[in-house]
């Protein structure tokens, strides 16, 4: 009898996987791909292997789900006629209902932060990417930052549909910026959050002339039931539930910060920008991380 070969939690690795198993439109096979990046951590060894056979099982299970919780909504995901380029969409703000219905299911993290200003892409009357715009509640990070407290913001939240044309996201963070001071007060610094472990690398952030701030080391996900849920979730569960609560096994790598700078005298003072650590704390903290 053949033993069960390993399958190392990457994309590269996880692809041929996701093929096998993605045949309905929703999930769309990049979502199954995110959702067992941001899962498989929970049962993976410490080399960052999982069993094949265990793979395709927790993958199916997420592909099953995540084909019940969408169906309802497939009309947010559905091509239209006329597939538009970035110049045929209108930059708007979207109120709190349609942003949560696409941010709390179809987004990974599938957790819109509600104290949040939401900036879309729409081409006709359809949201095609999304992002939010927060108050930075992280001490570790701000007081680390060359500006006073109120004056940096953080895009939480970032999200395009498959039917999006290329650059969407780029051409969204480049006109939403005036969003931020607008709504969240006179705003000198725009931060945000990539993570490697999902493959990827700011690309849009980069075209959008992001730059370096630094890292947050201790990475780690968060299980209820065997969905992830973010630290914010974890902070809100009642006691009993919050010692249900699994975490990752396999070491992950540090999340990567980057940020915008709004004001031409930080941009002349930085112009490579920054090199902040800072840890991951647990919930309940004296700091609250941004997942």
């Amino acid at each position: 009898m053949s033993s069960d070969p390993l399958v190392r939690v990457t994309r590269a690795a996880l692809w041929p996987v996701i093929r096998d198993l993605q045949a309905d439109p929703l999930p769309s096979a990049q979502d199954l791909l995110l959702q067992g990046l941001l899962h498989l951590p929970r049962i993976a060894r410490q080399d960052g292997t999982v069993p094949e056979s265990q793979a395709r099982a927790e993958l199916d299970r997420i592909r099953a789900w995540r084909a019940r919780e969408l169906e309802p909504l497939e009309h947010y995901a559905a091509t239209p006629d006329q597939k538009p380029r970035p110049v045929d969409m209108d930059i708007v703000r979207i109120d709190a209902p349609p942003a949560a219905a696409v941010l709390g299911h179809f987004h990974y993290l599938r957790s819109p932060r509600e104290d949040s200003v939401n900036v879309a892409a729409v081409y006709s009357g359809r949201i095609a990417a999304i992002c939010s715009i927060s108050r930075l509640d992280l001490p570790l990070i701000e007081q680390q930052l060359p500006v006073m407290r109120g004056e940096a913001a953080v895009i939480s939240r970032v999200f395009a549909f498959d039917w999006a044309p290329r650059n969407t996201i780029s051409y969204l963070l480049a006109r939403a910026e005036r969003y931020a001071s607008r709504e969240q007060g006179e705003i000198r610094m725009l931060l945000t959050y990539v993570n490697p472990n999902l493959g990827f690398t700011g690309a849009s952030y980069k075209a959008a002339n992001w730059l370096p701030l630094g890292c947050e080391t201790g990475t780690r996900y968060a299980y209820l039931d065997k969905r992830y849920i973010t630290d914010r979730r974890v902070c809100q569960l009642a006691r009993a539930d919050r010692l249900r609560v699994e975490y990752s096994r396999m070491p992950l790598r540090p999340l990567v910060l980057l940020c915008r700078l709004l004001d031409k005298g930080l941009q002349r003072a930085h112009p490579k920008g920054f090199h902040v650590v800072v840890p991951r704390l647990p919930p309940g903290g004296d700091d609250v991380v941004l997942t």
